[in-house]
């Protein structure tokens, strides 16, 4: 993301980081002010604080504050004297603008005592002088910049939320494998799972993985186990705002939502519809308000019109982020998404209208590059999606390749999932990866297709001109 020494990594400030942030801000009083602890203890708890951390030590610090103006103000930035003229205030910079893309402010903003050596940096950065203020001390440059905005579909790149599995260990296990092969990209910088059912070890090895390696973090609501009857709607809208009321770690909050299910009827799938939307507005109101630039809603629907309503009436909620998750359903319980003709009809509606309304959109489950290379034919290309379907692939003995193609290479044999036909497959995709040198490995070994395959998938995102 950023040209950085290897050792230092931008991330969002924890807790346990105020000590030392705070005495780098202290360190520069005379330029900032005196900031209070209480003041970035609270920015910290709204996520509102990066830092750049060198090995064990806090070397940067940026305190901002999103505005509902869409005007994001930053209120600190400074790093260490003996760190200065190496990017780190730069990246700082950087990283708040990024986030600033995804939640749609339009305008950054701040002021600087006009005697400083800090208005040639900011100038430097693109920003714009604008006001000079007077003040008790001494007079404040006040400085703007533009937000830039992004293509058509919201973003730069397609980003890809990683949905892993429940178990901490096999968590662990998984990032250790990717980190073992050498491999510099990451697929963990943005992950999505439903915390309401998941483990308290999952919950603390996420956020570990937030705190550690700055990984974008997306909570789920839990509307498939509302469809799998195993929790009522009610009881997912009260349990779901005490957590998310407790917990506001988290980049982004998908709201409550009534997945219908295929077997429906049509007025069935209405009354979901329509009790999505209200309690998506009851929800969104409830929240506190430094949680409400984070949500996302979901747009259900059989039917354009079904679709339509969603989208409309997110917007006008103030909403910024939607996501589609209408597909038509296959295999044990539903779990397995279909991308069919009545779904790439919806899905072109619902990008068609997030453009129009200026909205972020999300695809719940992917299953395959194979999905992500049809909806690219299709001329769908969303901002961001999730996939376990990695995982599940690999689980149940499929291995798939950057192009699309999959092979169920457990089953009984063809010429396609012999030795060879793996080897052709392996040639004809242009992809090579540490879990897949030995063919043979594959498939015997679980994890080695589960491997295999996250490194395809990322391998697709590249493929289609498009940053994982």
């Amino acid at each position: 993301m950023h040209d950085l020494p290897p050792e230092v990594v931008i991330r969002k400030a924890q807790p346990r980081d105020v000590i030392q942030a705070k005495a780098i801000l202290d360190d520069n009083r005379y330029a900032l002010g005196f900031v209070r602890k209480a003041e970035l203890e609270q920015g910290i708890e709204k996520n509102e604080v990066f830092i750049a951390q060198s090995r064990e030590a806090t070397v940067g610090v940026l305190h901002y504050h999103h505005r509902l103006d869409s005007t994001t103000t930053i209120r600190q930035v400074v790093v260490k004297e003996e760190v200065r003229q190496t990017g780190l205030g730069r990246a700082l910079v950087q990283a708040l603008e990024e986030e600033c893309q995804l939640r749609r402010q339009q305008l950054l903003r701040l002021k600087c005592p006009i005697d400083l050596p800090a208005n040639g940096f900011y100038s430097q950065l693109g920003f714009q002088r604008v006001a000079v203020e007077s003040s008790r001390q001494r007079p404040l440059v006040v400085w703007e910049k533009p937000v830039e905005t992004r293509d058509r579909c919201g973003d730069k790149c397609l980003q890809f939320f990683i949905t892993l599995t429940n178990s901490a260990g096999k968590i662990r296990r998984v990032v250790e494998l990717w980190d073992e092969s050498g491999d510099p990209r990451n697929p963990f910088q943005r992950i999505i799972f439903t915390p309401l059912f998941s483990f308290s070890p999952t919950i603390a090895e996420i956020r570990r993985l937030k705190e550690e390696r700055g990984s974008v973090i997306m909570f789920d609501s839990g509307g498939y186990q509302v469809q799998m009857g195993k929790v009522t709607y009610e009881e997912l809208f009260d349990r779901l705002y005490r957590f998310y009321e407790k917990n506001r770690w988290a980049d982004w909050y998908v709201l409550p939502d009534h997945v219908p299910n295929s077997t429906d009827s049509n007025k069935e799938v209405g009354f979901k519809v329509q009790e999505t939307i209200d309690f998506a507005r009851l929800f969104l109101h409830r929240m506190p308000d430094e949680l409400q630039p984070r949500v996302l809603g979901v747009a259900h629907g059989r039917t354009p019109d079904q679709i339509r309503r969603c989208i409309e009436a997110y917007a006008e909620m103030g909403v910024r982020y939607v996501g589609f998750g209408s597909f038509g359903t296959s295999g044990p319980n539903g779990a397995v998404n279909l991308v069919s003709r009545r779904s790439l009809s919806l899905l072109h509606l619902a990008e068609t209208l997030a453009r129009e309304y200026d909205l972020r959109l999300h695809i719940f489950g992917i299953g395959s590059p194979g999905y992500l290379v049809r909806l690219a034919d299709a001329g769908i290309m969303p901002s961001s999606f999730d996939s376990a379907g990695w995982w599940k692939a690999g689980a149940f003995g499929n291995i798939f390749f950057p192009e699309g193609r999959q092979l169920h290479i457990t089953a009984m044999p063809t010429w396609e999932t012999t030795t060879q036909g793996m080897l052709r497959a392996k040639k004809q995709s242009n992809h090579e990866c540490t879990f897949c040198t030995d063919v043979e490995e594959l498939r015997r070994s679980r994890i080695a297709r589960i491997m295999h395959n996250l490194s395809a998938l990322v391998d697709t995102l590249e493929l289609m001109g498009k940053e994982q």
